[in-house]
């Protein structure tokens, strides 16, 4: 080996020598770069990743709204018509009500007119039962004053009334009751023939009277009547049968 080779492979040894650490660094270097790339990349895919499901979750989202907003579109119009149907129905009653309030204006006095007019036919009408026909009207003169009970049911009371009154045409009825006679409180059993007759007769029979309307007193009748009053007395009481009895009747007025 001439001194010119040694010098050369000297030399080569030193480049190598001194190379190797050079490229081991630049080796160490470059893959570091990468693994910092690497990471980076992966980090940037995850974000990515991330941006992508955030955005498909809120695509979802926005299309759910879109799907609330439709439902509460169409929700509101059947609303809207709801309440223009109360609406209507709102106007109707209160035009009702408005009815109503001025028919109880008209009922109202009409009403108390007619419980008038029941008293004074009471009060000429032949004298039966009166205690008990002149409680009748004054309740209904009570119930005319309260505010509890309605327009209707106080119309109501009134025409049952006027039923009773009716239904007094159509029926025979006995009862007790006392009349004054000779100064002395006298109780005798008492005969109604619908509103035709009303006599009374004393329990022994002794006595036998009846109301002239004419007068508006009670008269004694002749004893020739005795029997046929207290036949009609039991058959009132369902006693006996229906039959047909002999009995006075005073004669109306000429008009």
């Amino acid at each position: 080996m001439t001194l010119k080779d040694f010098g050369v492979s000297a030399i080569t040894a030193a480049i190598l020598t001194l190379s190797a650490p050079a490229f081991a660094a630049n080796t160490g270097s470059v893959v570091a770069s990468q693994s910092k790339a690497d990471k980076s990349a992966a980090a940037s895919q995850t974000k990515i990743d991330t941006y992508a499901d955030d955005t498909e979750a809120m695509l979802a989202e926005y299309k759910g709204l879109l799907r609330q907003i439709d439902s509460m579109n169409v929700y509101n119009t059947q609303i809207s018509r709801m309440v223009d149907s109360q609406q209507g129905e709102l106007d109707s009653l209160n035009r009702q009500i408005a009815q109503i309030d001025q028919t109880a204006m008209e009922v109202v006095p009409l009403t108390l007119k007619m419980i008038d007019a029941l008293d004074e036919f009471v009060v000429l009408d032949l004298p039966f039962q009166s205690q008990e026909r002149a409680l009748r009207i004054n309740e209904l003169r009570e119930l005319m004053d309260r505010a509890d009970v309605t327009t209707s049911e106080k119309f109501r009371k009134v025409m049952e009334a006027y039923q009773i009154e009716e239904g007094f045409s159509r029926s025979i009825e006995s009862y007790k009751a006392s009349l004054e006679r000779n100064g002395e409180t006298v109780t005798y059993d008492f005969l109604r023939i619908g509103r035709t007759a009303l006599l009374y007769q004393s329990p022994d029979g002794g006595e036998t009277g009846m109301w002239n309307q004419q007068t508006r007193q009670w008269e004694t009748l002749p004893q020739s009547y005795r029997i046929a009053v207290q036949q009609g007395l039991r058959i009132a009481k369902k006693q006996a049968p229906p039959a047909l009895i002999k009995l006075p009747v005073f004669a109306g007025e000429e008009g």
